[in-house]
């Protein structure tokens, strides 16, 4: 029997109801469970179904789209997911008949979602790309979002169209707030291998955007000017060491891994460092004087910060600095 109010009622205002819905009991046998293809949700767990539909049934049956093999779901790839754990042989779904628009059936799934609760990142992204999929006009795929309460902003919509696309692990970082949106899409530039091993390296060291953005940048320069690869700069061992060492605190090991890459890629400024701080070591500045060398070390003039709080102290400092100037450390410092 044809059924239009009942499931009008459901409907998303703007979304057209010009279609029929026939309910039928069918096996969990003809749904085609592979075709992925208007699924919104990023949920896979079904323990919190499983007791309520085993007890109640299907309050809300799912929607499935008629296709020459069987059914394709359109919403309730849970619920589907449900009965068919608890060995149901027969269910009742809400049928669209093969005459529904495809652009419709599209905003019907995202409804599904969007209506019942706030969508993740992940999420609105399969929204957005299902309704360009479907959606031969932009004004009329910009009405069907707004409608259905999904970003629309022109700086940010083309942006999170592209999360859906990225490697599982770096959806997955994005969905537990390790990984910010910035830097999901600049390792969505990368290839699949280089994004899924910075996201495990990123979640390791648990480092904010700031830090994965340094890292980001050194392995890549790194793995330009070696020519190689990043997951080839990850797997090597002494990084590996460090990563591996259980007993190290996470705070050590982010300071050993970026000292690692920045004397890799910046051999040169590390080694001027180095040698810079072994003999201002030796002037003995103490906690009031601050010797402040060029930037990167290149260049030739310094800079000197002095604390003092009365004109004695500063008599003190002035003194100190005559000695400074004697002290043959300073000599190998400016050389």
């Amino acid at each position: 029997m044809d059924s239009k109010s009942s499931d009008d009622q459901n409907a998303s205002p703007g979304i057209s109801s010009d279609f029929s819905i026939r309910y039928r009991a069918i096996s969990p046998a003809e749904i085609d469970t592979e075709d992925l293809t208007f699924r919104i949700t990023t949920r896979s767990e079904i323990q919190d179904l499983l007791a309520s539909i085993n007890k109640i049934g299907l309050i809300q049956p799912p929607v499935l789209a008629a296709n020459p093999a069987g059914y394709t779901i359109v919403c309730g790839f849970r619920r589907i997911a449900a009965c068919r754990k608890l060995g149901w042989t027969r269910l009742t779904a809400r049928i669209l008949e093969k005459t529904v628009d495809p652009f419709n059936t599209a905003q019907i799934s995202i409804a599904d979602n969007a209506l019942q609760r706030p969508l993740n990142l992940v999420e609105t992204s399969r929204a957005l790309q299902l309704l360009d999929k479907f959606g031969s006009d932009s004004r009329q795929r910009r009405k069907a979002a707004e409608i259905l309460g999904l970003p629309i902003r022109p700086s940010l919509a083309p942006a999170v169209k592209k999360i859906c696309r990225l490697p599982l692990p770096v959806q997955e970082s994005i969905l537990a707030d390790t990984i910010h949106l910035a830097m999901a899409l600049e390792l969505g530039e990368l290839d699949a291998a280089a994004a899924e091993g910075l996201v495990r390296l990123f979640n390791q060291l648990k480092v904010g955007l700031n830090k994965q953005r340094e890292l980001l940048l050194l392995l890549k320069e790194i793995a330009e000017r070696e020519e190689t690869g990043i997951p080839q700069l990850l797997a090597e061992r002494p990084l590996q060491e460090i990563l591996e060492a259980d007993d190290m605190d996470r705070a050590v090991q982010r300071h050993n891994v970026l000292s690692l890459l920045r004397k890799r890629r910046f051999p040169a400024i590390i080694e001027a460092e180095t040698e810079y701080r072994k003999w201002a070591k030796q002037l003995n500045l103490g906690n009031n004087i601050k010797l402040i060398p060029p930037k990167d070390f290149e260049g030739k003039s310094f800079n000197m910060n002095l604390r003092f709080n009365n004109r004695r102290e500063l008599s003190d400092l002035n003194k100190k600095i005559e000695e400074i100037i004697q002290n043959p450390a300073l000599g190998k410092i400016l050389d």
